[in-house]
């Protein structure tokens, strides 16, 4: 009985509001800080190489938001690069705890032996939770520099509570792939 006088209020509630309103809420956020250690493999260049990779994002209101990374990396036959990227995307809900999204971002990346390159990177893809505590999010991205790589990657993030989560990634792509652990705290 208190349950469907909770389910009244709740929708009268979003009819006083407005429904935009009472949908615009997410479970996901998009005010975040991760850093990660990130093991890559770059097939061009025969390269495995590792480091870590500090990123973050920022909600600008219910729909758009910022984002970057900072991703310092060294390897084995003289490779090794440092890569800034910063952008900004515009998300959506998809479902009660998901949201859909699309990012357009500029990256440079100065490697330690060679040319250096900038580009886009434009991606979409889908975060939500499956579990209380466990998100997953599924990108599929392409980057424009040194002559492009699309990147299909796929992660997870289990909260220990409502700010700190463990975080894991794996990417495959047409000329990379690498593997991600490390942590991420709401702000």
């Amino acid at each position: 009985m208190k349950m469907s006088q909770l389910g009244t209020l709740l929708i009268a509630s979003c009819a006083l509001l407005g429904a935009n309103q009472c949908l615009a809420k997410s479970a996901v956020s998009y005010n975040y800080a991760g850093l990660q250690y990130l093991s890559q493999n770059l097939d061009d260049a025969d390269c495995s190489q590792d480091g870590l990779s500090l990123s973050g994002s920022m909600a600008l209101d219910s729909d758009f938001f910022a984002l970057g990374s900072y991703t310092d990396v060294s390897g084995n036959h003289n490779c090794g690069s440092e890569t800034i990227s910063l952008g900004g995307g515009y998300r959506t809900l998809f479902g009660a705890d998901s949201s859909l999204y699309g990012a357009l971002s500029y990256e440079n990346t100065s490697v330690d032996y060679g040319h250096s390159d900038s580009g886009l990177i434009a991606a979409v893809g889908l975060r939500g939770f499956y579990q209380p505590n466990v998100e997953a999010k599924v990108e599929l991205a392409h980057h424009t520099a040194f002559d492009g790589n699309t990147v299909l990657s796929a992660g997870i993030a289990y909260w220990f509570g409502k700010n700190v989560a463990a975080t894991g990634d794996v990417s495959l792509g047409s000329d990379a792939s690498g593997i991600a652990i490390g942590l991420r705290m709401n702000l």
